[in-house]
């Protein structure tokens, strides 16, 4: 973390409409903020996000909030907010290495229990889930996990256990290292 700033992760709740990225950016702006990082959805007509945004020094987890209180107060809707600074040495302690990050691909008929069956795999070989994302679909489920496997013994056990799993569920599960990956599905259009 940079010697003259503050991070914060800042997560939002909204029954969805236009504007709302726009209030909320625009608000932290105006305290300085800087957005490194966003996570956005709409679930079920909810909008969702979470950031990670770097703000002078001067500014305070309590300031923010009361921006963020100024958005909600003037919005059509409801905006809920959390705010959480961000400790010193947290963003230093954690760096995935690369060279294991993988992606794991789940897809098959959707039922109840799929990503408790799939993480129950990565807890039991001490795998870090990154970043999780589902979506269903006419009864079809699709679920990609990024992961960070720094700390699995072995990756040909895990990759015996998602087979197994695949047997038992009738899911198709489809490791790969993280580069593959996006070479494969990665779409480089120029923009003109």
């Amino acid at each position: 973390m940079s010697e003259t700033q503050e991070q914060f992760v800042i997560s939002i709740m909204s029954r969805d409409r236009v504007g709302i990225i726009y209030e909320i950016s625009k608000a932290l702006g105006e305290l300085g903020g800087n957005i490194a990082d966003v996570r956005q959805s709409v679930l079920c007509g909810y909008f969702t996000m979470i950031m990670l945004v770097s703000f002078p020094l001067k500014v305070t987890k309590r300031s923010v909030e009361r921006k963020l209180a100024e958005v909600d107060a003037n919005s059509e809707t409801v905006i809920e907010s959390a705010v959480k600074q961000v400790e010193e040495n947290a963003l230093t302690s954690f760096s995935p290495n690369p060279e294991n990050a993988y992606v794991l691909t789940v897809t098959g008929t959707d039922h109840v229990g799929i990503v408790a069956r799939v993480t129950h795999s990565c807890v039991r070989h001490e795998i870090n889930i990154l970043d999780l994302s589902t979506t269903t679909s006419d009864g079809d489920y699709v679920m990609i996990l990024i992961l960070d496997l720094d700390h699995c013994d072995s990756i040909d056990d895990f990759r015996r256990d998602l087979q197994e799993l695949a047997r038992e569920t009738s899911l198709k599960l489809v490791l790969q290292h993280y580069d593959i990956f996006r070479a494969i599905n990665e779409i480089n259009l120029p923009v003109r």
